[in-house]
């Protein structure tokens, strides 16, 4: 029977992805004791009439009499999604801008859920550089997604370099052409108009990610 990962039960799912943590840990399916443990399932009975509905819809297989013998049908369908890993960098500044990703500047890669970012292409993170942007909720201690290639329309929150300053900024296009408009919720620099040359759009903020 084909394995049918759409027609299981919540309660299906969770003993599934129990046995799949399981094997991912210890190399070795368990015991029908040892899933009950981590379902929360008291019952050996209840395990094996899980496991049955479990087979009947070809999601795994058993041998019988053998004792470990789970083994998961199709393990490429897992109920884990594999993570995208982006690379989270140190700075912005003029001496690296235009090799942002260089393996000195790279703290580390974090993983992060394809539902939030399909590519690590053209995608970075960094921690919030200023408090410019406080007042609509983006603080010092937030870690920042950039995307650095992709159209940035009016209202838009950028990454910019401005002199040696990395600043936060929402961008607006102005009526002269030669200039843009980047607003903050505080003035901190004395102006929201810039011409194009005098800055450096890095990229536009797609994700914030924050500490309760």
């Amino acid at each position: 029977m084909a394995a049918n990962f759409n027609t299981l039960t919540s309660k299906q799912k969770k003993v599934y992805a129990a046995i799949e943590s399981y094997i991912r840990t210890n190399n070795i399916p368990p015991t029908v004791r040892e899933l009950g443990e981590m379902i929360g399932e008291k019952t050996p009975g209840a395990v094996q009439g899980i496991l049955n509905r479990l087979e009947q819809k070809g999601v795994i297989k058993r041998q019988i009499g053998m004792a470990r013998s789970i083994q998961l049908v199709h393990p490429e369908n897992t109920l884990y999604a594999d993570p995208v890993y982006i690379p989270e960098i140190k700075k912005i500044s003029k001496r690296n801008v235009d090799d942002l990703l260089n393996i000195y500047n790279i703290v580390k890669y974090q993983p992060l859920s394809p539902d939030i970012v399909e590519t690590a292409d053209n995608h970075f993170l960094i921690e919030c550089p200023d408090e410019s942007l406080d007042k609509s909720g983006i603080k010092y201690e937030d870690l920042l997604l950039i995307n650095t290639n992709c159209e940035i329309k009016d209202g838009d929150i950028v990454i910019l370099l401005y002199e040696n300053h990395v600043l936060l900024r929402y961008y607006f296009n102005n009526e002269n052409e030669d200039l843009i408009t980047l607003k903050a919720d505080s003035n901190l620099l004395g102006r929201e108009e810039f011409k194009k040359e005098e800055v450096r759009i890095i990229g536009k903020l797609v994700g914030r990610f924050c500490k309760y």
